[in-house]
């Protein structure tokens, strides 16, 4: 891998279709590294093309890197994935990471971006981070695990992001139903 280990833009759907597995390259060089790296995530998932590009991969790792850069996160790397589940590629790679003791911290722009599964975003963000010593920040909703305040509402905020997803899929469905019974192209 020619990139150094910093702020690394790593969206695995482009770096699959360039033949190779770009974050796994950079989880091996982290680990062999042994230096802890301070992870912003980017997710585009399924409900956002429909929301055009405010939530891109692009803006978002545009948001985090000035988000890193004002508050001072000595060593960021970026990685993204595409998908609304947890078995994204680069996901993947982040607890592969975590499980090593390499992640300082998990920053995000909101936390949907984490994910919108509300039972999964729970624990990951209330059992998971803290008892791997992971710091967990979700720059738009407030939320920094250090500052026990602003995880207060985490709960609400993770069930109303799940019932989010669920209605735009219900939306999307029904107007693609629609175009089917129309003899529309899908």
């Amino acid at each position: 891998l020619d990139e150094p280990c910093g702020m690394v833009c790593v969206p695995h759907r482009l770096a699959l279709e360039k033949g190779g597995n770009m974050a796994s390259q950079i989880t091996a060089n982290i680990i062999k590294n042994g230096e802890p790296v301070d992870i912003l995530y980017g997710r585009l998932s399924q409900e956002d093309d429909h929301a055009g590009d405010s939530n891109s991969i692009v803006n978002q790792r545009s948001y985090l890197e000035k988000y890193a850069a004002d508050n001072g996160f000595q060593n960021p790397v970026f990685m993204a994935d595409d998908g609304y589940n947890f078995d994204r590629p680069a996901w993947q790679d982040i607890v592969t990471l975590i499980e090593a003791g390499l992640v300082r911290t998990l920053i995000v722009k909101d936390m949907s971006r984490l994910g919108r599964e509300y039972l999964k975003v729970g624990e990951l963000t209330e059992l998971y981070f803290p008892s791997k010593g992971v710091r967990f920040i979700a720059v738009n909703d407030g939320v920094d695990s250090l500052v026990e305040s602003s995880n207060d509402f985490n709960p609400i905020r993770n069930w109303a992001n799940e019932l989010h997803a669920k209605d735009t899929s219900r939306k999307v469905r029904s107007v693609k139903r629609m175009q089917a019974e129309n003899g529309e192209r899908l």
